[in-house]
């Protein structure tokens, strides 16, 4: 028994000692307000009001933000809301649809501030269905699945391939929605099930080379494309809230999700819905 014990007994030290050599601290702040300091973000569809909203709610949080999309107007625009000078926010022309130059469009973007790198991916751009699916012509189709779904895949592939040649342990957080824990008959909802299945395969796909990858599923949200303009009353009588969300707070939880506190979060969907899509499927 001495014998066995003792053996035993260094199986187990053995077994410690590798295990401390693997474990890492836990992040802990003591400043929430700064949660991404030191951070450089990425977000497309930027000048959108929930990519907007996530990225004043990533300076607020320290970090430093590219707001990217097609209209050069609104982008400046959500530049000069969020900062004066362009020390923590700034913009980049960039077409999700462009997939030749999408490698470019990465570089040039960690280019624009000292730090000449990208830590974070938001993937926001998209666009809703604007006809039924007995109305559905194959041009709308295309635009939306290539700009929700196909978009997202190529600016994932590309983040990818700079953060594992550049060893950055970042984040790439995609936008999907309720519509993708509904029956999908537009694809719209079609596209927001591919993300939601291409977020899960991403992440772990990259978690050997340390790159956290979730996504947010916002519900019916007070936007200008659900033609909810500023100033306009969030109650909405169709959604089980009985308001529509605002982009504030599903860029609370974006914030989160992309720091370092969110690390243990892997291929996950969080969903922020007000009830739609979980407590009824149509609404």
């Amino acid at each position: 028994m001495g014998i066995k014990h003792k053996i035993g007994s260094a199986v187990r030290k053995i077994a410690r000692a590798l295990n401390e050599k693997k474990m890492v601290p836990v992040t802990k702040y003591v400043d929430k307000d700064n949660i991404l300091s030191g951070k450089v973000a990425l977000i497309t569809g930027g000048s959108g009001g929930i990519g907007s909203a996530m990225a004043e709610s990533f300076v607020a949080s320290g970090a430093k933000v590219i707001v990217a999309g097609t209209n050069e107007e609104k982008l400046i625009n959500i530049c000069s809301k969020i900062g004066e000078d362009t020390e923590k926010v700034n913009y980049l022309i960039l077409n999700v649809l462009d997939v030749n130059t999408m490698a470019d469009s990465i570089q040039k973007a960690a280019s624009l501030f000292p730090e000449n790198r990208i830590d974070i991916l938001v993937n926001s751009a998209g666009v809703l269905a604007q006809h039924s699916f007995m109305e559905m012509s194959e041009k709308e189709y295309d635009q939306i699945m290539d700009i929700n779904a196909k978009g997202t895949f190529f600016m994932c592939q590309a983040m990818a391939t700079y953060m594992i040649e550049n060893k950055i342990k970042g984040h790439i957080l995609n936008v999907t929605s309720s519509s993708a824990l509904r029956p999908a008959w537009t694809p719209y909802q079609m596209s927001k099930w591919a993300v939601r299945g291409f977020t899960m395969g991403l992440a772990d796909t990259l978690l050997p080379y340390g790159i956290i990858v979730n996504a947010i599923a916002p519900g019916p949200t007070a936007t200008a494309m659900l033609n909810v303009k500023p100033g306009d009353s969030i109650y909405n009588p169709d959604a089980i809230a009985g308001r529509y969300e605002m982009p504030e707070e599903i860029a609370q939880l974006a914030t989160f999700m992309v720091s370092d506190a969110g690390n243990m979060i892997v291929g996950d969907t969080f969903y922020m819905t007000g009830g739609s899509g979980v407590i009824a499927y149509h609404k």
